[in-house]
Order: C-alpha cells, then sequence, then structure tokens
C-alpha cells in the first residue's frame, strides 16, 4: 500500500509501469465549468472506491489536491484524471507495497454532445458482447478493450451509439454511458452486478429518482419501450429518438426524457463544486 497522504505523478510511462502494461489503475472523467466540477465529490469518492476494490488505498484529500493543482492550469473543459499501481512487480504480481501514482490531462467536451441533450440520437446494437465479472462490475478500472472493440464496431454503422449486453444477452450500457429506459410510466436502468461501469451520472439520477428500477433486462425485451436515454458525466442525459433492434426501427418520445432532464437540472447544478 502506498502513502495515503500523496501520489507519485506520472509525467511519462516507464517501460514496466502497471497502468500501461496491464491497465492496473482506475480513472475518472470530470467536466469542468468556471473552475468548478460538476459531481466532483461522486469523482473522488469513485477514484477511492475503486483503487480500493483493485487494491489500492488512495486518500480522498490527495485525490483532492490533485484536482486543485489542474485547476490551476484551466478553468474549463475535461480532466481526466488516471491513478495508477505504479512501476514493477513479476509479471502480473505486483510489488509488495506498490507506489500509486497519477496523472491528469485536459481535453475539450464533445462539441456534438450539447445538440445531443436536446434533439436526441439515434441507437443501435454492435456485435461485441461484455464478459461477465464480478470482481470488476461497477469499476471504472482502466482495462478498457471491450469499450475500444466496441467503439471499433460502431464506426462501421450509423448509429450514434449503441446498446451493449453481456454474453447472456442482458442489457447492460452503451458504448461509454450508462441506459436508462422507460415502458408505461416506470423508468428502468440495468444491474451492473456481474458487468459494465457504475457512472457518476447513473449514481446522481438513482440518488435522485429511488422510484427507478434496477432490472436484469434481455435485449429482445428492449424492443417495445416508450422512451431511452443515455447518461455519463460529460453528455449528462441524452435522449434516445430512434433505436434500431435488428430490422426494427422505431422512433421513442424523447418528452419524458427532457422532462427529467429538466426535473434534475438544480440538484445538477448544485453538485459543481470548487476542489
Amino acid at each position: 500500500m502506498t502513502d495515503t497522504h500523496g501520489l507519485a505523478p506520472l509525467q511519462q510511462f516507464a517501460l514496466n509501469d502497471r497502468l500501461a502494461n496491464y491497465g492496473d489503475g482506475t480513472f475518472t472523467t470530470m467536466q469542468v465549468s468556471d473552475g468548478k466540477v460538476a459531481l466532483l465529490n461522486r469523482h473522488i469518492d469513485r477514484l477511492v472506491n475503486d483503487s480500493q476494490a483493485l487494491g489500492l488505498t488512495v486518500a480522498a484529500d490527495a485525490i483532492r489536491k490533485v484536482i486543485v493543482a489542474a485547476l490551476a492550469a484551466r478553468s474549463d473543459g475535461v480532466l481526466k484524471v488516471l491513478i495508477g499501481a505504479g512501476q514493477g512487480g513479476r509479471g502480473y504480481a505486483r510489488l509488495a507495497e506498490p507506489t500509486v501514482n497519477v496523472a491528469v490531462s485536459w481535453h475539450d467536451v464533445p462539441a456534438v454532445y450539447q445538440s445531443w441533450q436536446h434533439q436526441g440520437i439515434h441507437v443501435g446494437t454492435v456485435p461485441v458482447t461484455l464478459a461477465r465479472q464480478p470482481l470488476l462490475a461497477g469499476l471504472k478500472h482502466a482495462n478498457r478493450l471491450e469499450q475500444v472493440l466496441i467503439k471499433q464496431a460502431l464506426v462501421r454503422t450509423d448509429f450514434d451509439d449503441a446498446i451493449v449486453t453481456d454474453t447472456e444477452q442482458n442489457v447492460i450500457e452503451a458504448s461509454a454511458a450508462n441506459l436508462f429506459w422507460q415502458t408505461g410510466n416506470q423508468w428502468f436502468t440495468s444491474s451492473l452486478a456481474l458487468a459494465g461501469v457504475n457512472g457518476v451520472m447513473r449514481q446522481f439520477i438513482l440518488d435522485h429518482r429511488p422510484d427507478i428500477n434496477i432490472i436484469e433486462q434481455q435485449l429482445t425485451e428492449i424492443a417495445h419501450v416508450d422512451a431511452m436515454f443515455l447518461s455519463n458525466a460529460l453528455m449528462q442525459i441524452v435522449p434516445v429518438k430512434t433505436l434500431t433492434l435488428g430490422e426494427s426501427r422505431r422512433e421513442l418520445a424523447i418528452a419524458p426524457v427532457l422532462s427529467l432532464q429538466s426535473a434534475l437540472a438544480a440538484a445538477y447544478a448544485g453538485e459543481y463544486g470548487a476542489a
């Protein structure tokens, strides 16, 4: 375990760096506006909890200091924080006491997200599925080869994003976002007990809408939903206006999603924090 009060800065990957070699670490991606971070405390909690699940001890105050330092350089955009298991070890085995390191980077918010939030997107499927692994389910770990394959498959379609299932055809998420859908007046989202990422925006939505049911749902059973949306920390809430499953293409209602956006707007604004 590393000193819980500090993180070693990572400027460049060494040949034996575990983050680069094995994806041995966690990360989070935050939206920053006017020097404040959306869902700040949720992002910090994610890094602490997900790192702990991988056997790495990281203190919340150390992460907060990293974010404060990064905000001195830029006050708007996307801030990514990577936590890695350091260098060394024999093969897959870590050192007995790894030196946990941290890297930060700045990026631009995808310009398309704003129009997506109001106009909706076209969603279909791709042939890539997610493996079931309860030890990693829910974590934003740094080994994301499945998502790389999903994105490669997605660019060969005309979809904006895709519904992704596990190997048993249970609906899990989208390529880089969580998934919610409405049937009648009831909202649902996928169980992430065996696969998927428990996004901070998903956590926010479920905390403020405890009436949303968390269920296992087969892909074939999603065909007749009335409304659907994707969520993550950058796109926030994006309606699905068109859903394609096999040969079937349906228009979905976006009004219920826009209503949910509006209902959660004040609470979301209240979770912008100055590190």
